[in-house]
């Protein structure tokens, strides 16, 4: 009987250390390698919007970040002359080409009250959907 319960615990030890290495390697998987992704030219597709808060607690501010969200769901601030938009409304859909720039590598920290991905240059012609 004390066999049995020696090799059980051996058993559980190895299989806990097991899960342990395992989720480790997972994890460790999923923060990637440490290297940030440079901007890039792309095409994104979406509505125009006000960029929302992370943190909607407390009183809001009523300052409109102008930014773009995709159809994924996903955010990107706007960077662009205002007179390319002249009668571009917020709310509106559009498609444009520019420099995508992956928000962990924009160094600008007054992007962190908003939930986005990167930041949208416009280097092309705007297009109204």
């Amino acid at each position: 009987m004390r066999k049995i319960i020696i090799i059980v615990a051996v058993v559980l030890a190895l299989l806990t250390i097991g899960f342990l290495v395992l989720n480790r390697y997972i994890y460790t998987e999923k923060q990637g390698d440490g290297t940030k992704i440079a901007p890039y030219e792309g095409i994104l597709t979406g509505e125009h919007v006000c960029l929302p808060h992370k943190n909607t607690n407390g009183p809001q501010t009523l300052e409109c970040a102008y930014g773009i969200k995709t159809e994924a769901g996903e955010y990107y601030a706007l960077d662009f002359d205002p007179e390319e938009l002249p009668d571009f409304n917020i709310g509106g859909r559009f498609k444009a080409k520019g420099l995508i720039t992956p928000i962990e590598t924009s160094d600008n920290g007054s992007w962190s009250k908003y939930p986005i991905v990167g930041i949208f240059t416009i280097k092309g012609p705007i297009e109204p959907l």
